[in-house]
């Protein structure tokens, strides 16, 4: 499966994750070791805070416990942060959720 391929099946699934995390107004300018000019969102803080909320919806829908399901990746996008997960054998993504201030 090619990359745009995977990209496009995780932006699917993460539509139906979409609401696992949200933050309000995150500046990111500080907290990124990536270039700050990039153009991409993901920064190891907003990963960390949509896992825990990102694990129990994934949980919820395939009816596994959260210990079954890992991180596979970490995509950092033009869009925002995008997990993509593990959850017994079936690929999930989930995506974080901005609102502006």
């Amino acid at each position: 499966m090619t990359l745009l391929q995977r990209l496009a099946v995780a932006a699917a699934m993460a539509a139906a994750l979409a609401g696992c995390g949200t933050t309000t107004g995150v500046d990111t300018s500080t907290t990124s070791n990536a270039p700050a000019d990039d153009g991409l969102s993901g920064t190891p803080a907003q990963f960390e805070r949509m896992a825990d909320p990102c694990f129990a919806q994934a949980a919820r829908m395939t009816g596994l416990n959260r210990g079954a399901i890992v991180v596979t990746d970490r995509i950092r996008t033009g869009g925002g942060p995008l997990l993509t997960l593990n959850a017994g054998a079936r690929g999930t993504a989930a995506a974080l959720k901005t609102t502006a201030v």
